[in-house]
């Protein structure tokens, strides 16, 4: 694995947790062609966020700050230790807590991206989506990826989210939402 483009491109992500499904190289090349341009000087939150494939990848193409989070010691110490490697990152921060905690707790500027990777076996998608919906940092603009196994099926999104693109990417796939019109503003 390794940082596809951008400032620390090339770079190898050199700790991954035993027992971690990090984003493919693939799935955040696409990721990351889809959101093009828009990276730049955003504000990301990564709540599961295993080696810190994808906050890494958000630094590296120019986003101005990303919060990531992981209640497992060994995926924190793991994102920290890639970051290391990507010598010079900045304007990160790094939490080990529960992905419900952190958002609870969450003061942050607005985000512009929240990237949802559950472990494949989640089965709270409705729990965390509403919890997300909830937060102060989440507004209108914010667009929410969520990655989850091809054959999941989330059958519940919050009435005040809607998807509206649907990628398929090797053994996953992504819904890309944002908060239905009569949501927050």
């Amino acid at each position: 694995m390794r940082v596809i483009a951008g400032q620390y491109r090339g770079r190898r992500f050199r700790s991954v947790p035993k027992g971690i499904r990090p984003s493919s190289d693939r799935l955040r090349e696409t990721l990351f062609s889809i959101l093009g341009d828009a990276v730049e000087g955003s504000v990301w939150l990564d709540p599961f966020t295993g080696s810190g494939a994808v906050g890494i990848e958000a630094l590296s193409r120019g986003a101005r700050h990303v919060i990531m989070g992981d209640r497992s010691s060994e995926s924190v110490n793991a994102a920290r230790k890639n970051l290391r490697n990507c010598v010079g990152v900045q304007n990160y921060e790094i939490h080990r807590l529960d992905a419900f905690v952190l958002l609870r707790r969450l003061q942050s500027p607005p985000l512009d991206y929240v990237f949802l990777d559950p472990p494949y076996n989640f089965k709270r998608h409705e729990k965390i989506l509403r919890a997300l919906k909830a937060s102060p940092s989440v507004h209108a603009n914010t667009r929410v990826i969520l990655e989850i196994f091809k054959k999941t099926e989330v059958k519940f999104v919050p009435e005040t989210l809607t998807v509206f693109r649907l990628v398929r990417v090797g053994d996953s796939k992504l819904l890309f939402m944002r908060l239905s019109q009569s949501s927050k503003k």
